[in-house]
């Protein structure tokens, strides 16, 4: 049986997602602490703070006809949400996707937002 805490960081990272493929800015960034951590596996710390997420996925959203994630695997302990994602996209007019991919993204919540992700893939 799934701890509170567990539900919530689920909850949050779902609330993420749902508001990532409706390109919702605003709703996305809801989902994240201000000082959130985002990291590349391979490469270590990319950027940090809610503002620059708000720059660079605004940016993605506003640039694209179709946006979509999907998880297609979840592992959960505690805090730490780890999800096997589908993630695809298109910049034509037609929406037509043009770029398809599969990533890791290792999340932690803490206080029921997302404080860091890591992507590996």
């Amino acid at each position: 049986m799934p701890t509170d805490i567990e539900v919530t960081a689920c909850a949050i990272i779902d609330q993420q997602l749902d508001a990532y493929n409706a390109r919702d800015i605003t709703a996305f960034a809801a989902t994240y602490h201000d000082d959130v951590e985002i990291y590349s596996f391979s490469t270590g710390l990319v950027y940090q703070g809610k503002d620059e997420l708000i720059k660079r996925y605004g940016n993605k959203f506003s640039s694209l006809t179709y946006l979509r994630a999907t998880s297609l695997k979840r592992i959960v302990h505690d805090r730490f949400i780890v999800d096997h994602e589908l993630a695809e996209s298109s910049s034509q007019a037609s929406g037509e996707v043009d770029r398809s991919i599969k990533v890791v993204a290792a999340y932690e919540v803490i206080d029921g937002l997302i404080k860091r992700v890591t992507f590996m893939g």
